[in-house]
């Protein structure tokens, strides 16, 4: 797939996100694990490494989990699959550094500082070992906390991490990994020349196969995206958010589980595939009806692919 070919118009409809919806929520100071909290009046905050993060905490019974956004939005991309996952797990949610209700702070290495952001939250909350979910660029974020705090991490499940530096290391993928390489530093030059929302279209068709119009999105999704694309190209200047240290990768063996949806643009396919060739403990899983965003078009089927996964590693901690 070459760089992406910047349009004025009539870009592949993105992924719809989920409305806001009130979900029951409990902190873990609640006084009961049912009690549903007003977001609008309480909003759980953590300290974490000079940043004030917002987290939410759903469910009590068994294992945690906690689930990792990715870029140009927040924990409610979750709210979907929150509910499914609370009847059996306890759900931690959280807003990574400068997104959502959570603090804008600079980030020297934005995957090593959102990864030990997470570890921090992770200990303040004292929720640990932790299985971890990550969509998109939080599969970055997944990788390099149980690279470096393995302790901390029961398992890993990963949908669609971009790494499309690891097409371009394989000989068999590289020129298509290049050419999407090139594409995303093209998206950054239009968002650092005030050419955001021309960056923002072309963005989201990257990750889409359906033909759609930015201007079906409803306006609260294009204005969320507009506000966070600069997060966006600070994080893939990481070298880490295009390929993950594959070193340290082939050393794990952490359970992992690699989804890919059978409607997303085929890259993201091979990268899964390259990436379980790295990872010695894993399982790739095809989510049939499925792009980029399980969670948000076929939440019930992702619930279910995932407490497979993480049930079966629930294992007592002594």
């Amino acid at each position: 797939m070459g760089p992406p070919e910047i349009k004025n118009s009539d870009s592949p409809r993105p992924p719809k996100l989920s409305p806001r919806a009130g979900l029951p929520t409990v902190t873990r100071s609640a006084p009961a694990a049912s009690a549903p909290i007003d977001r609008k009046s309480t909003m759980p905050m953590q300290r974490v490494r000079g940043s004030d993060l917002h987290y939410e905490v759903h469910g009590r019974a068994g294992d945690p989990v906690v689930l990792v956004h990715g870029s140009l939005v927040d924990l409610h991309s979750f709210d979907l699959v929150v509910p499914g996952l609370a009847q059996s797990m306890e759900v931690v949610t959280y807003d990574r550094r400068g997104h959502g209700e959570s603090a804008p702070r600079p980030r020297s290495a934005p995957v090593r500082d959102d990864a030990a952001d997470l570890a921090g939250l992770l200990e303040a909350l004292n929720v640990y070992p932790v299985h971890v979910v990550a969509h998109s660029y939080g599969g970055a974020v997944a990788l390099r906390l149980a690279i470096d705090r393995p302790e901390m991490v029961r398992s890993v499940a990963l949908h669609e991490p971009p790494f499309v530096g690891l097409l371009a290391a394989e000989p068999a993928t590289a020129l298509e990994g290049q050419q999407l390489v090139a594409g995303t530093r093209i998206l950054q030059q239009l968002i650092r020349s005030g050419q955001r929302e021309l960056a923002v279209q072309q963005l989201v068709g990257v990750f889409s196969t359906e033909p759609g119009a930015w201007g079906r999105l409803p306006a609260s999704v294009q204005q969320t995206f507009l506000r966070t694309v600069d997060r966006w190209a600070e994080e893939f200047d990481d070298p880490e958010a295009l390929l993950p240290d594959l070193a340290a990768c082939r050393d794990l063996m952490v359970p992992a589980l690699l989804t890919y949806g059978s409607e997303s643009p085929p890259f993201l396919r091979h990268i899964t595939q390259n990436l379980g060739g790295v990872l010695h403990n894993c399982k790739i899983v095809g989510l049939p009806e499925a792009g980029h965003v399980p969670h948000v078009v076929r939440p019930q089927q992702y619930v279910g692919i995932l407490l497979t996964f993480l049930l079966e590693r629930n294992v007592p901690v002594s």
